[in-house]
Order: structure tokens, then C-alpha cells, then sequence
């Protein structure tokens, strides 16, 4: 399926392997005029602006969904017209089943309409993992997609930094009703306090950075030569602004996913350091004020850390409350998955049913602030299980191809199954699909994952060597 045993450096435009390679790994040739002496066989010009508009969707990813959204779709259109592959694979075949489930139980919600629009959740999604899956097939394109993801992340960690220090709120519609670029809040108090960077609320970019961070991280432990100064800047921005989105489940999770690659990479200094640094927060927040340590340790952790775990276990403060609010959700989505196991109440209903059905506030609560019970109350049992299975088997799969790839491959790899992990470890307490942008770099990265060779082939795979 792949030509990763192609040229290693394709060029900017998007070269390819001959038809001769991709015959002896299964692959119908490509529908190209024969070349002329001397020339390369290139992809054909639709494919070619489908990997232009593929790219141009991710760098504008960051900022502006409906601009990442346009030009995917336009990159679906030219892969389609240029002929290049239609085959579904086994991953395309068990998300064709799962979309079909997702419209099976559409009638059945008690808001078919609001249902009828949260299919977009799902569906164009789904082709954009294909697309990403078929148009990523070389280590240089990969290459690519990783520099602009990186450009990207350093770019909004940095704005995050800046909203931090700063206390800005600032807008720009240049398209008026379609694109609205924010740094901060849509409030017009804003959330001045909590790192927000494009995404108008904390722990929507908190699910960004964990997505990204782990990418950087991998890239700048075992990456190419040429992309490690980008990754680390980009590592370093994106960690800070993370801390500053206030988001104690991420902080977690970021913690985990750093620890993990550099166990894997053997850095026991920066493993040590980040453990002590770890206790060291949690004794100044959870530990007893008579303590002198205590006192020592607040006056050297950030404020910005320490409060925020002591105010989890104090009675009152909002952070306390939201973790019960939190109780409060999953008990309702249980509740929900209980009643109606089967078909559930429909996409998108969670707000109505707690409102109309169970009387409950929903002001308060938009959604379960837990990923799966969302998928189990609005979706049902079947559906549910079909998606989450889709999400393991996508992570088996990357750790299987990883044990098989050396060097840079694997570092690659290792970098988006530690991201993949991260946002479904963040989907415990929190639902971060509904942000398209979100979404988007989760199939990305879901989609990259599957075009990674497997078996013999990635034994064989010629991987771009650091320079």
C-alpha cells in the first residue's frame, strides 16, 4: 500500500516511486502519461494539488477549522479525480461499517436533526484518515507533515505564551460568519488567567498540545537531524503553554507521555528531573502548611501549579467544583447508556436529555466530560465499542509497526502512538472531539499511523537518514 521503500528525498511537489514498485507491493500503477526521456514519473497533476491542498489544510489547522476543512475536501476531490487508489483497506472497511452504524441509529434519537448534524463529527473525518493514510506514502512527505504540524505547534504554543504574560483577548474576522480568528476568550471578559491560544477555551488547546507535544518530543530525541532544533522549540513552547492552560488531567498525561519517550530514549537525568519537579508540586499543593517544607516548596513552585492542585481538594474553589461536576455528567451519561443501551439518545442530545429528561441544569453541563460515556449514552453500546475498538486496534497497530522499524521510522512512529494515547487518556474527564480542529489532527495523526508499512515491509523500508 505504501512507497516507503521509494526515494528517500521526493521532492516538494511530491515525486513518487516508479510503477514498478508500486506493482511489487500490490499497488495498481498510476494513471500517468508516459514520461518523457529523462524525466521523472510524477504523480498526476490532480494528485498533486491534492497533496498542495492536503498540506495547506494542516498548516492552517491551528487557526481556522473552516479553512482546514475546505482544503481537505478539495483534497479529496483532486485524489479522487486523479484515480489514484480507491481500494479500501481493513481499517477503511471497519470505519465504512462504523459510519453505517452511525446512521442506523439516527432515527432512533429523541432529536433526530440535532443528530442528523452530529454525524459531521464522524463521517468527514473518516475520509480525511483515508486521506492522510493514501497521500502520506513516503519518508519524505511524512517529513513534511511533521515540519508544518511542528511550524504550527510552535506557532500557537507561542501565542499562548504571549496571551499568558500578556492577558490579551484579541479577535479578527476577515471572513465575516466563517472564520473568526481568536487569542484568548469569544468572551468579552475572556479567560485571562488560563492559556487559550486560538482555541477560545483552556482544555480544547490543552487537547491540541497533548497532541502535539509528544510529536515534538519524539522528533527532537530520534528525529531527523534537520527537523530537531524546530521540534525542540517547538517542545519547549507547547509544554509551557500547556502548564498554563491550568488542565490538571493534561498535565497528567503530558507527564506520562514525556516520561514514556524518554525512558524508551534512555534519558534517566531528564526522567529524574521531571519526577522531582512532579513530587515537588503535588507536596506544595496537597501537603500540610505546618510543614516547613511546605512553606519552602510554594515559594519555589510556580503559583500557577501548586494552587491549582490545592484548590482540587478544597471545598468551594472552582476547581473543585468542576470535578464534581464532573461526578455529576458521568453519572447522568451512565444513566443514559443504561436506559437505552442499544441505540442511545442520539448524537448530540446530552445537553437536551439532562435538561428535558433527567431536570438537571444543563447550563452547567454541556456534555458527559468523558469520551467514551459519550459515545455509550448518544451513540449506544454497539457503536460505541465499534469506535473505541477502531481506536485500540489503530494503537496496536502503530506499536506493532514501531517494534519492526529502526531509527528515524520508529521515533516517528513511537511520537503519534504516544499522541494517540494521550487524547484517548484525555478523554477520561473530558470530550475534546467537538472542537473540528481537534478532531482533525486526531484522524491526522490516526491516518499517518496506518500508512506506515507492515510485516516484511517494514523491514525492508529505506528510512531517511539524519543529515
Amino acid at each position: 500500500m505504501n512507497s516507503w521503500a521509494a526515494s528517500r528525498n521526493p521532492a516538494p511537489g511530491g515525486r513518487c516511486d516508479s510503477v514498478k514498485n508500486r506493482s511489487l507491493a500490490g499497488e495498481r500503477p498510476l494513471r500517468t502519461a508516459k514520461p518523457s526521456p529523462g524525466r521523472t514519473l510524477a504523480w498526476p497533476a490532480p494528485a498533486r494539488l491534492s497533496w498542495m491542498a492536503f498540506l495547506a489544510g494542516i498548516a492552517s489547522l491551528p487557526v481556522a477549522s473552516p479553512v482546514t476543512l475546505a482544503c481537505w475536501l478539495v483534497a479529496l476531490a483532486a485524489l479522487v479525480r486523479s484515480g489514484v487508489g480507491h481500494r479500501l483497506g481493513p481499517a477503511g472497511r471497519y470505519l465504512a461499517a462504523t459510519a453505517l452504524v452511525l446512521v442506523a441509529v439516527v432515527p432512533f434519537s429523541v432529536r433526530p436533526g440535532d443528530s442528523l448534524l452530529g454525524l459531521f463529527n464522524y463521517w468527514p473525518f473518516f475520509l480525511f484518515f483515508g486521506l492522510a493514510a493514501r497521500l502520506v506514502d513516503s519518508p519524505g512527505r511524512l517529513r513534511r507533515v511533521l515540519q508544518v504540524v511542528l511550524v504550527g505547534a510552535l506557532v500557537t504554543g507561542g501565542v499562548g505564551l504571549v496571551e499568558w504574560a500578556s492577558g490579551s483577548n484579541w479577535q479578527w474576522e476577515p471572513v465575516k460568519g466563517l472564520v473568526l480568528l481568536v487569542i484568548g476568550s469569544r468572551q468579552e471578559a475572556g479567560i485571562l488567567d488560563r492559556v487559550t491560544a486560538f482555541f477560545a477555551w483552556p482544555t480544547s488547546a490543552a487537547a491540541y498540545f497533548l497532541l502535539v507535544l509528544p510529536v515534538a518530543l519524539s522528533t527532537a530525541l530520534g528525529g531527523e537531524a534537520r527537523l530537531r532544533p524546530l521540534a525542540w522549540a517547538a517542545f519547549g513552547a507547547v509544554g509551557i503553554a500547556l502548564v498554563g492552560t491550568a488542565s490538571r488531567n493534561a498535565w497528567i498525561i503530558a507527564l506520562l507521555a514525556s516520561v514514556a519517550l524518554l525512558v524508551v530514549a534512555r534519558r534517566l537525568v531528564p526522567v529524574l528531573s521531571l519526577a522531582a519537579a512532579a513530587a515537588a508540586v503535588a507536596v506544595a499543593g496537597l501537603g500540610p502548611t505546618e510543614w516547613s517544607v511546605v512553606e519552602l516548596l510554594r515559594r519555589v513552585v510556580p503559583a500557577a501549579l501548586w494552587q491549582k492542585v490545592a484548590e482540587s481538594v478544597t471545598s468551594g474553589t472552582a476547581s473543585f467544583e468542576s470535578l464534581i461536576n464532573r461526578f455529576d455528567a458521568w453519572q447522568i451519561a451512565f444513566e443514559m447508556t443504561r436506559r437505552r443501551p442499544w441505540t442511545g439518545w442520539g448524537l448530540q442530545t446530552f445537553p437536551f436529555v439532562e435538561s428535558e429528561i433527567f431536570g438537571r441544569d444543563a447550563a452547567n453541563l454541556l456534555h458527559a466530560h468523558n469520551l467514551y460515556l459519550t459515545y455509550s449514552a448518544e451513540t449506544g453500546l454497539p457503536a460505541a465499542l465499534l469506535l473505541v475498538g477502531f481506536y485500540l486496534w489503530t494503537l496496536c497497530v502503530g506499536v506493532q509497526r514501531a517494534v519492526m522499524l529502526k531509527g528515524v521510522a520508529r521515533w516517528q512512529l513511537a511520537g503519534l502512538v504516544a499522541a494517540l494515547a494521550s487524547y484517548l487518556l484525555f478523554g477520561l474527564s473530558d470530550v475534546p472531539f467537538y472542537d473540528a480542529r481537534i478532531n482533525g489532527l486526531f484522524w491526522l495523526w490516526s491516518g499517518l499511523i496506518w500508512s506506515f508499512p507492515a510485516g516484511g515491509a517494514a523491514q525492508r523500508t529505506i528510512e531517511a537518514k539524519p543529515s
